[in-house]
């Protein structure tokens, strides 16, 4: 189980000190043999009475980012993700995608094939990205509001996963925190989720 830590205030800087206190999760399963590149892919996530905080970061190379509209392709690029279901009760999940640029893809669902896209944009989810010659790193935030509101609630334990991939870039690859279906390539499969708790 990850243990998602509080801290004390809303976090807006990537080299805010609250960092400092979070559990890294090393997404680095490799699901799926025919994929061999393994990116070095860390995440850190805290909450506050605002929402929850991420932050990932890899040292991919190359790093691919050529979408820039919400909602699309982002995997086809150079890509960080975050899959949640906040409301144990609710079979539903966020996926949460993004490329290097910070464009992002945000989605509700029960499966791949059931996607609903709330209309709030990247700025709503403070996303921020910082790119140079050997690492990109990812940060933003999921307002416990739009999760109570889509959720109806969120629960102190629930269950996700995070992901590294990049379909298009030379270097293909799938990477998980915690371990998928090793018969087939998907993120999509909320039967893995494992689970995430709020520390107290």
């Amino acid at each position: 189980m990850y243990i998602i830590k509080k801290a004390d205030h809303k976090i807006e800087c990537m080299c805010d000190k609250a960092w400092g206190n979070a559990n890294v999760a090393d997404v680095c399963i490799k699901n799926w043999a025919q994929f061999e590149y393994a990116p070095v892919t860390k995440a850190k996530i805290l909450y506050s009475d605002y929402g929850i905080h991420v932050q990932m970061e890899s040292d991919e190379d190359p790093i691919l980012a050529r979408y820039t509209d919400q909602n699309s392709s982002v995997c086809a690029d150079s890509c960080m993700e975050f899959f949640f279901s906040p409301n144990a009760d609710d079979k539903r999940y966020f996926n949460f995608e993004f490329n290097p640029f910070g464009t992002m893809y945000c989605g509700v669902r029960t499966s791949r094939y059931d996607p609903e896209y709330p209309t709030e944009d990247k700025k709503y989810f403070e996303v921020k990205t910082y790119v140079d010659d050997k690492t990109w790193k990812l940060q933003f935030c999921v307002p416990f509001e739009i999760i109570d509101r889509i959720f109806g609630k969120h629960s102190d334990v629930f269950k996700g996963n995070l992901y590294k991939c990049a379909e298009e870039s030379g270097k293909e690859h799938y990477l998980s925190f915690y371990p998928l279906d090793p018969e087939q390539v998907d993120f999509h499969r909320p039967e893995f989720f494992g689970e995430f708790s709020f520390e107290k």
